[in-house]
């Protein structure tokens, strides 16, 4: 009997893709551990942060589209490239992030704000590499491949 050979994902993604989402993960990581020390220190209402965490969430969710995921047959793998549409994303992306601190600063000033930019920030990273994932599986269960 042939034992079934054990398949991961990294195996069939891109290593630049690879190591975008590891460092995603871990600044997206550090900024957390920063936001939840300015909560604990009382510079920053959970609230705010929570908010600031769920709207980034979205923001990333939409920015996750600026690399598009596709299959190559040549190497085997999950890649990613800007396409039009994505140019057009990382546009209105870069605009938001250079932005955002003109008009957070109408309703928030001082260590407030910076708290504020570094909770969108988180929220935006972490829902550009929980939809970079989806995409990745998504790709890969059409394939069949289990992982």
């Amino acid at each position: 009997m042939k034992e079934k050979k054990e398949q991961s994902a990294p195996q069939f993604v891109e290593k630049r893709l690879i190591k975008r989402l590891r460092t995603y993960l871990l600044v997206m990581l550090i900024m957390l551990g920063v936001v939840i020390f300015e909560v604990l220190t009382g510079v920053f209402k959970i609230s705010w942060a929570i908010g600031g965490i769920l709207i980034g969430f979205g923001v990333g969710i939409l920015a996750s589209r600026i690399y598009h995921l596709s299959w190559d047959d040549e190497t085997n793998l999950v890649i990613s490239h800007i396409d039009k549409i994505g140019a057009v994303i990382l546009i209105c992306y870069l605009i938001f992030i250079f932005t955002r601190t003109y008009y957070l600063r109408q309703w928030v000033q001082g260590a407030p704000l910076t708290a504020m930019i570094l909770s969108l920030t988180t929220g935006t990273m972490l829902g550009n590499m929980m939809s970079t994932e989806r995409g990745i599986k998504k790709i890969l269960k059409t394939l069949n491949i289990q992982v």
